[in-house]
């Protein structure tokens, strides 16, 4: 179990997406085959710090594995098109 972590923000600044419908969302998009196990997301001024455990054999891949979802869920909410990992 490795630890990673994904910092999103908004490029216009406005951080109005609720922390539990994000959480939500990540969930519902990882599955169990992605091998996340835990899920934390931590909301700081300008964004959103997403931590999660993942299954994975070395740090880079569990950074990629968390950051290809974070990507996912980007580019499928319409309400996020606006938003980047930073």
């Amino acid at each position: 179990m490795i630890a990673a972590l994904a910092r999103i923000a908004p490029l216009d600044g406005n951080r109005d997406y609720p922390e539990v419908e994000l959480r939500g969302q990540l969930w519902a998009q990882a599955g169990k085959d992605r091998r996340i196990n835990h899920l934390r997301i931590r909301a700081g001024p300008a964004g959103f710090d997403i931590i999660a455990f993942v299954a994975a054999d070395s740090p880079p891949a569990a950074h990629s594995i968390l950051h290809g979802l974070v990507q996912e869920l980007l580019v499928n909410d319409p309400r996020l098109r606006l938003w980047r990992v930073v």
